[in-house]
């Protein structure tokens, strides 16, 4: 390869590479966002141990659709591992919509309580 070949083709590489990092931050930063802005996971302020997913179902993530829940889901394990919880896994152990007497301090439309399953112990050598 010739010096001037090399003078322009080691620095187009580069930044095709950083354009590319790029696209990839800001497709998990519009994720991020789209998490944040339909669902939250909080400790439940009536059980002591349980967490509780909320999460939008309106038009663009419909209550009754098997991808909606599915992409809710995908939420539900983001919030666990950006928070670390569960290491072991998860129990849903209800899903269901919220009433209108009930308190919805997010404006979320889905409840969920679970509960992390127990980490196996340790077996001694």
């Amino acid at each position: 390869m010739t010096p001037t070949a090399s003078g322009i083709l080691y620095p187009a590489i580069l930044v095709l590479a950083s354009v590319m990092a790029g696209c990839a931050l800001e497709e998990q930063s519009r994720a991020d966002f789209e998490r944040h802005n339909q669902s939250i996971l909080r400790d439940s302020y009536a059980e002591p141990g349980m967490l509780v997913f909320e999460a939008k179902a309106g038009a663009a993530f419909p209550a009754d659709s098997q991808s909606a829940e599915a992409m809710r889901m995908q939420w539900l394990e983001s919030w666990l591992t950006q928070r670390k919880l569960c290491p072991a896994g998860y129990e849903v152990l209800s899903r269901e919509p919220i009433g209108a007497g009930q308190p919805n301090f997010h404006d979320m439309d889905l409840r969920y309580r679970l509960r992390c399953a127990d980490v196996p112990p340790v077996a001694a050598p």
